[in-house]
């Protein structure tokens, strides 16, 4: 059975820092602020979503698989930047207001 495509490693990032939230900041929509660096090598995004806001962790789980997956297909341009992406409360519609900011990066 054939893999579908994933984030390379080098795309991930893999703890989150207190710089991070010195980091320019945008709002996306209500409840999701995307956090954004300056100028590097290689881009990778990580998704921050509390137990607070999402108790099941399926349900976490998934929103941060729809996440990277917006990323990967907006990617193609190879952003020189990393990304956190917060959610600060449970989202239904956000997919197409994160593509767009993506779109426009």
């Amino acid at each position: 059975m054939p893999k579908a495509p994933a984030l390379n490693k080098k795309n991930k990032l893999k703890k989150i820092s207190k710089e991070m939230f010195s980091w320019s900041r945008e709002n996306i929509c209500d409840g999701l602020v995307v956090f954004e660096s300056g100028r590097v090598e290689v881009g990778a995004i990580l998704v921050s979503i509390p137990k607070k806001v999402v108790g099941s962790s399926v349900e976490r789980n998934r929103l941060r698989r729809v996440v990277k997956e917006i990323y990967r297909k907006s990617s193609d341009r190879s952003f020189n930047k990393h990304f956190l992406v917060k959610f600060n409360s449970n989202l239904v519609d956000f997919e197409k207001a994160l593509e767009n900011y993506f779109k426009n990066v």
